[in-house]
């Protein structure tokens, strides 16, 4: 526990707004090679960080005219992704190496390189389901991390090490059950599925990677989340 403290107190004074650590016991049934204890065998916790994104910065896009306004606003609205994904990474370095001095192996899962592969546009680990063992978050209708605190408006990274951290425990509950679903009518391409009572919540990722490889960003179904919409503190 003093361990864990100590993290958290660094990752708050560092700027993170969540922080979170799940067992990699958790992750025994994900995909092959897409386990914490592939990426280090003896694995023991995950600590998932989590950043807010300015509501400003999301509110600047544009659901109508021009085909959704290619620019500049999304362009701004990517250089806001890409500059918090830098600064939630160098949290997330600070915590490998604070690991590392008190002689633990450390790996970081990083925001802004996350190792994908394009063939099936799945990360080395996955980001939101590390953050959903750590009791950061659940994962929604539009496939995205969706916090109590700000919604999907969030910026992850995660650190894999060997130091046993306690748990924290998963979130029950789903913020998509009794919602009116803006995110479905909003995607451009229809790329988000209403399942079958009972199904988990799907994403057609392939439509969703297309259309962004025609255009500096999205993100439109997570402006709509009304998740979090007391979001500005």
């Amino acid at each position: 526990m003093v361990l864990k403290e100590g993290l958290r107190r660094l990752a708050i004074q560092r700027g993170t707004d969540l922080f979170g650590v799940a067992s990699s016991d958790a992750f025994n049934d994900a995909p092959p090679t897409h386990r914490p204890r592939d990426v280090m065998s003896d694995a023991q916790s995950i600590v998932a960080l989590g950043v807010k994104m300015l509501d400003a910065q999301t509110d600047l896009l544009r659901s109508e005219g021009d085909y959704f306004d290619t620019s500049p606003r999304q362009r701004m609205f990517q250089g806001h992704n890409t500059f918090i994904s830098q600064e939630i990474d160098r949290v997330g370095y600070s915590i490998a190496r604070l690991l590392e001095k008190k002689g633990f192996k450390a790996y970081h899962q990083m925001a802004s390189t996350g190792g994908t592969d394009q063939r099936f546009l799945m990360g080395l680990l996955s980001l939101k389901h590390l953050s959903v063992q750590a009791g950061l978050g659940v994962i929604g209708r539009n496939s995205l991390l969706i916090t109590p605190q700000f919604g999907p408006r969030v910026r992850l990274t995660a650190i894999v090490t060997n130091a046993e951290v306690a748990p924290d425990e998963p979130l029950e509950v789903d913020f998509c059950q009794h919602c009116e679903k803006p995110c479905i009518p909003v995607c451009p391409v229809k790329a988000i599925e209403e399942p079958s009572r009972g199904e988990p919540y799907r994403i057609n990722k392939y439509a969703c990677q297309q259309y962004l490889s025609t255009r500096p960003a999205c993100s439109l179904c997570l402006k709509a989340c009304p998740v979090g919409s007391s979001r500005v503190e």
